[in-house]
């Protein structure tokens, strides 16, 4: 299972790394916010929102990966059948 997990991460690696970049932007922008000399509580909670957004992102990339993954392996007649 892992072995084709690993296999389809790295044939989608392009979205994959888009989806990290999107977070660690988010992240960036969360910390910038949180440490603005003036409190700014709309951007705050803009950036956080994004932080949601862009970590829902990545976990369903990843869980759509593991899907076919699992659907993969289990697709595949059992040894010695």
């Amino acid at each position: 299972m892992g072995k084709e997990f690993r296999s389809i991460r790295l044939a989608n690696r392009p979205r994959t790394l888009a989806a990290l970049r999107e977070l660690r932007i988010a992240r960036a922008n969360l910390a910038a916010a949180q440490q603005a000399s003036r409190f700014d509580e709309a951007a705050v909670k803009d950036a956080m929102a994004a932080v949601r957004t862009a970590t829902t992102n990545l976990q369903a990339t990843m869980q759509d990966y593991l899907f076919t993954a699992l659907k993969n392996v289990k697709a595949k007649p059992a040894a010695g059948s």
